[in-house]
């Protein structure tokens, strides 16, 4: 998987996490979910920004969590250092600049492939193993259903459905897509690809029927 370039920061701007993001866990409704965070100094205040991972209601397509703080023990450091007598910009607070100066892309890109490859790896464990061979309907659901899954986190994912199988080409994978959308089960493409109402059932039951088979494996 290639690296996602990073774009540059704005003056006044530095990234706290430069060898990549960290690895933290968020809470909601009693469920844990992984959730990366990327930190910098803006001006003088701590700005952390967030993506939470494999959300139970979907996926997030951009970083959606942030913090912005005034971290006195870093002032306090920095105000050591520099013996500073004037007002510093930290104590205008958020102002319309500092927003503007927020280096989103540059976080969004700093967290996009390690976003990619744990978001990946919780589509693998839900939507394997995948048939061997697909000739039925429900070869057809299950495959189109981990084709739907993989999209909205994955820019290859014909490629990673190839790599979780015997079958390795490419090619192959984007024909049996092309014949479960033919037999209706599949429609739409990229993000907007969903599995055609009339089968749904059959891919919520798929999908349990995976769920219940793990869960079994794991309490033997």
């Amino acid at each position: 998987m290639e690296t996602t370039p990073l774009p540059p920061l704005p003056p006044g701007v530095e990234c706290r996490t430069p060898n990549g993001p960290r690895l933290d866990e968020y809470e909601d409704g009693g469920e844990t979910f992984p959730m990366l965070t990327a930190e910098y100094r803006v001006h003088g205040l701590t700005v952390q920004i967030s993506w939470v991972i494999g959300h139970v209601m979907g996926s997030f397509r951009e970083p959606n969590k942030m913090t912005i703080d005034f971290d006195s023990f870093d002032y306090a450091q920095e105000l050591e250092e520099t013996g500073e007598n004037e007002k510093p910009e930290v104590f205008d607070g958020i102002t319309t600049s500092l927003l503007r100066s927020i280096p989103m892309a540059h976080a969004r890109a700093l967290m996009r492939d390690q976003y990619e490859q744990i978001a990946v790896a919780g589509v693998r464990s839900e939507v394997t193993p995948l048939p061997s061979r697909v000739e039925k309907d429900e070869d057809y659901v299950h495959i189109a259903q981990a084709y739907v899954s993989l999209v909205q986190v994955s820019v290859e994912p014909i490629k990673r459905l190839a790599e979780w199988t015997k079958e390795k080409s490419p090619d192959t994978w984007s024909a049996r897509l092309r014949r479960a959308r033919a037999r209706g089960v599949l429609v739409g493409k990229g993000r907007q690809a969903r599995i055609a109402p009339a089968y749904q059932a059959t891919a919520n039951e798929i999908l349990a029927g995976l769920r219940a088979q793990k869960e079994g494996s794991h309490g033997s």
